[in-house]
């Protein structure tokens, strides 16, 4: 029976900080609607996957913000990813890794933020390579 896929997202104010694979987020004054909302969906890949080279995909949005590729960290098992693409004007990211992964799973984890530090999204998954 496949490993069911583990799914956080959590939208904060202000400030996230970041230790080791983890997340800590603070809120802080401001408000996520002075910033605009941003929201990271359509993730994948989740569950289980044959191919030791899977493309990393996510659609991340923020209304009333225009978030450019600078406001946005991806980090694979804990390791930021920097060559990543952003559709600005789509909203869609996608990582291809440059090696192939390990058996087992690995955690992915997108982070954006408004250049005005006023809104922060975070999102994690995980996905399993058999």
């Amino acid at each position: 029976m496949p490993k069911p896929k583990k799914v956080v997202e959590r939208t904060v104010s202000k400030a996230t900080s970041r230790t080791g694979a983890g997340t800590k987020s603070k809120k802080g004054a401001g408000g996520a609607s002075s910033g605009g909302t941003i929201t990271i969906t359509s993730v994948s890949p989740s569950g289980n996957v044959s191919n030791p080279v899977p493309t990393v995909r996510a659609s991340v949005e923020a209304e009333g913000a225009n978030l450019s590729k600078s406001d946005i960290k991806l980090y694979l098992d804990g390791v930021e990813q920097r060559r990543f693409y952003y559709g600005r004007t789509t909203g869609n990211l996608s990582y291809h890794p440059t090696g192939l992964l390990s058996s087992g799973t690995h955690t992915v984890e997108v982070i954006a933020k408004s250049s005005q530090g006023r809104s922060t999204a975070t999102k994690s998954w995980t996905f399993t390579v058999s």
